[in-house]
């Protein structure tokens, strides 16, 4: 009986398979074909190559020589008075490369359901994580989510994270060329196809600095999503700054793992003890520890050429129409220092500013949920408010 329905399974995954194509302009590369977490979505993943450049910024930093200067350097980024990012800035730098990038294209099993999909979300990680974020288990797979909803989903490793192309991680690696990057992609995506079908609409969905680089690319390039989903981003920052030091960050080539050994002092992680994670990430006992230890243990990269840039891509779109939804975990550090009613709703206060002009606004505190909403027993709340927006909007 089980050989009968893995075997049913495995036909339905070629027929799906047959209608999920990206267009030519990006050579898929050892592409394997694979079911999402719960095995709601068949995917299809592999290497695709990126050229693109951008007017980065000169910083005046270097990677550093090991933990010691690391850590002076995170005392200067928190040391009052003093507007660290303005003090490194050398200017524009203007940049230029191809870059080899992971990436996984995925769409309801159901082969039915595939033919419907008419919307396709662009999904974009936050710093430390890699793609493995929006499907890391049964349950706490918003990949499944949304193919179970109709929806396919184009998730990615961002240059300088997980299985993509580490260059350098201060001059290179920065949030002006990780935006052209993503809309090179997106343009591709327009003309791929999903269930035998061109892609209608592109929806936007980020993270944390994912969803930082979300609201850059809709800045510059408005047209290239039909809504945006933010989540893990608000602005009360106060918290930040405080989060970066409880990260304990170290160069990621020492990290006791090894899986990051050769990599430059630039790359960065969290330290090796498990409070440098849970601290700004999880509210406490509202997460399963099985998946907390995995999270933690496939715990990414960081580095400052993005944290340092970002603020000079993110600004307030006051021309955006587009629908617009905004998910906070309710007790979030890093964007609310674990009350994100206080003063008042953070994601209404976020949306209402950033996005005054949105036709269609939508907010959600998910409750009993830090950081990283997608790892929280609460995380389905999260998942069916964002997939209830879409729906709401004829997306």
């Amino acid at each position: 009986m089980a050989v009968g329905a893995n075997l049913l399974r495995l036909a339905s995954l070629i027929v799906v398979a047959r209608g999920l194509q990206l267009d030519p302009a990006f050579v898929l590369s050892q592409s394997t074909l694979g079911l999402s977490a719960a095995g709601k979505a068949a995917c299809l993943g592999g290497w695709i190559k990126v050229t693109a450049s951008a007017n980065n910024t000169k910083l005046l930093v270097k990677s550093p020589t090991g933990q010691p200067d690391l850590t002076q350097t995170t005392v200067d980024m928190a040391t009052a008075g003093v507007n660290y990012a303005a003090t490194v800035n050398g200017g524009p730098n203007h940049v230029s490369g191809t870059y080899r990038l992971y990436v996984k294209l995925c769409e309801p099993v159901d082969p039915d359901a595939a033919l419907k999909v008419q919307t396709l979300q662009f999904l974009n990680h936050g710093g430390t994580l890699d793609h493995t974020y929006w499907d890391l288990a049964p349950g706490y797979s918003y990949v499944d989510a949304a193919a179970a909803a109709g929806y396919a989903t184009f998730n990615y490793d961002r240059l300088g994270y997980g299985l993509s192309d580490h260059p350098d991680p201060n001059q290179v690696v920065q949030a002006a060329l990780q935006r052209e990057i993503a809309h090179q992609i997106i343009g591709v995506l327009r003309k791929s196809t999903v269930g035998g079908k061109r892609i209608k609409n592109v929806v936007g969905v980020g993270h944390s600095a994912g969803s930082a680089l979300t609201m850059a690319i809709a800045a510059k390039y408005p047209a290239d999503f039909d809504a945006l989903i933010l989540t893990g981003i608000s602005t009360s920052v106060e918290g930040v700054v405080i989060a970066q030091i409880a990260f304990n960050l170290i160069p990621a080539a020492l990290d006791p793992s090894g899986r990051f050994d050769g990599l430059d002092k630039g790359y960065l992680t969290q330290g090796a003890v498990v409070q440098d994670f849970q601290f700004p990430f999880y509210r406490y006992p509202d997460f399963d520890s099985t998946i907390f230890r995995k999270q933690f243990d496939t715990r990414q990269t960081t580095v400052f050429g993005e944290l340092l840039t970002f603020n000079s891509v993110v600004a307030p779109q006051p021309a955006y129409t587009a629908p617009v939804d905004v998910v906070l975990g309710q007790q979030d550090y890093i964007f609310c220092q674990a009350n994100c009613s206080y003063p008042k709703d953070q994601a209404q206060t976020f949306v209402n500013a950033l996005f005054p002009a949105s036709r269609s606004k939508s907010t959600f505190l998910q409750p009993n949920s830090g950081h990283l909403i997608a790892q929280h027993y609460t995380a389905g709340k999260g998942f069916a408010h964002s997939l209830e927006f879409l729906k709401s909007n004829s997306l």
